[in-house]
């Protein structure tokens, strides 16, 4: 779920970045690898994914979400029945096998909402839930978004308060800070105010689009033409003159200005929510972080009152979005009101990378133990022991006689950033019912990683397993000091 005019999403990219792991889908000889507009994940980078998604999911599960995992596919019509013109654009649509037209996913709140109004109607309200996934666009790729992207979100359905509204906002804002990003924006918006506007114009069809464009692309040249080719009276005159300057970091004062040229009862109600929501956002300690922007109109064919988005305030990315859809429950027969929101893991990356000027560095993720059990089993025991206590553990196979020998790659010298780095695995050798542990010889080992060895096997041989042999270098290697 996303909802802004500045969203990435929406912007054409002639030229697209590569993702972390340097792929665009495009190779430079032969043929493409991989379809334009996805990518391969591995080591580092993949690990840093699924540990976002870990810590994402736990937090959801501390504000009271539960876990749903729609289908990856659906009946196109599922979608393309309740998208704007320009979503529709972005399916990746196909036949089945029988003729029905199919779509993948290019979001989740359609699913989850169709979910919640065929299947657990029936479930006591407020339902909370989350999802985790990956979601398929026909987009133009670029830095922290590919075709193929994921996505982490919340509904929170059959509460129509403000205070729902700010829940949701305030959980986006959570994720965000369990990203380990900092610097964020949260830009609200209020789709009834321009509704109420709306109403009380009586624009024709042509008119009312012509309006919407202006103000969605926030562009004067276009809602001057409006204005003076449009009949008005002077306070509706005003009311839309004065719409683009309703927006600015004080919540509050806004509020008050745009409260001097509503037009209706609509207007004002719909101004008194949005009031509501910035009180409990106030509570949440997030005002800070709140922009309010009433020229904020973009609703992808479902949005009914507050839309909102997550920026990063230096480059204006979009890491997320969301908003109230009331009667997108309904379209699947249950009505309720419901609001939600949906944040991109590659986003959140990009952006984490970004604050903290660090890049991704794919790298394995080393075991921490390599043992050599010289083909004696009697060591299992010890070896499961240690992994069910979280230790990475891995066996070092006798090589094949008959099997040619592997190309030993030239050994990698040590940088200042040794630290940043995860320690050579220590190797361990099975031999007369004892560990024995092989050392490194010479000086290439850091202290850094001397001391992370010492630290690792204390705890190896002092809490889970007493059989090491009495290694003559145990007592330098335990304090550190090279042998």
């Amino acid at each position: 779920m996303s909802n802004s005019k500045r969203d990435p999403e929406r912007q054409a990219v002639p030229n697209p970045a590569p993702s972390a792991n340097g792929n665009t889908g495009i190779s430079n000889a032969g043929p493409r690898p991989l379809p334009y507009g996805v990518a391969d994940y591995f080591w580092d980078e993949a690990a840093q994914r699924k540990e976002l998604e870990f810590r994402l999911y736990a937090l959801f599960q501390r504000w009271g979400y539960t876990l749903v995992i729609p289908p990856t596919f659906e009946y196109a019509d599922t979608f393309y029945a309740r998208a704007d013109a320009e979503f529709q654009t972005e399916m990746y649509r196909f036949p089945d096998k029988d003729g029905t037209l199919l779509a993948l996913r290019p979001e989740m709140t359609i699913p989850v909402a169709r979910l919640a109004a065929t299947r657990l109607h029936d479930s006591p309200l407020p339902q909370r839930y989350c999802y985790m996934g990956s979601v398929f666009r026909y987009i133009e790729p670029r830095a922290g978004r590919q075709r193929e992207f994921f996505q982490a979100g919340m509904e929170l359905i059959g509460a129509p308060s403000a205070e729902a509204d700010a829940e949701v906002v305030a959980l986006s804002a959570a994720a965000v800070q369990a990203a380990e990003i900092t610097e964020f924006q949260l830009v609200l918006g209020q789709l009834e105010y321009f509704h109420g506007l709306l109403q009380d114009l009586a624009l024709t069809s042509p008119q009312a689009d012509a309006l919407g464009q202006a103000i969605d692309r926030n562009s004067e040249p276009q809602l001057f033409e409006f204005l003076t080719t449009t009949p008005l009276r002077t306070q509706q005159r005003r009311t839309l003159e004065a719409l683009p300057g309703l927006r600015g970091e004080n919540p509050f004062a806004v509020l008050d200005q745009a409260e001097r040229h509503c037009l209706n009862h609509r207007m004002y109600n719909s101004l008194a929510t949005l009031r509501n929501i910035c009180k409990v956002l106030e509570g949440y300690d997030l005002l800070d972080h709140v922009y309010l922007d009433l020229t904020e109109i973009n609703n992808l064919g479902y949005y009914t009152g507050l839309s909102f988005e997550v920026l990063t305030p230096r480059s204006g990315n979009s890491l997320g979005g969301g908003g109230r859809y009331d009667q997108l429950l309904g379209s699947f027969g249950h009505d309720s009101p419901a609001v939600g929101a949906a944040l991109g893991i590659d986003r959140l990356l990009h952006a984490r990378h970004r604050q903290q000027h660090t890049a991704t560095r794919i790298r394995s993720v080393y075991p921490q133990i390599v043992i050599d059990t010289q083909g004696d089993p009697g060591c299992l025991p010890y070896i499961q022991q240690w992994r069910d206590h979280g230790l990475r553990v891995a066996v070092q196979f006798q090589p094949d006689p008959a099997a040619p020998a592997p190309q030993s790659a030239a050994p990698r010298a040590h940088t200042p950033d040794d630290a940043t780095r995860p320690a050579e695995a220590i190797r361990i050798v099975w031999r007369d019912q004892a560990f024995h542990v092989d050392w490194p010889t010479g000086t290439r080992q850091s202290q850094y990683a001397r001391d992370q060895h010492a630290e690792l096997l204390a705890h190896l041989t002092t809490t889970l397993a007493p059989s090491f042999a009495q290694d003559p270098n145990w007592a330098k290697q335990s304090t550190g000091r090279s042998s």
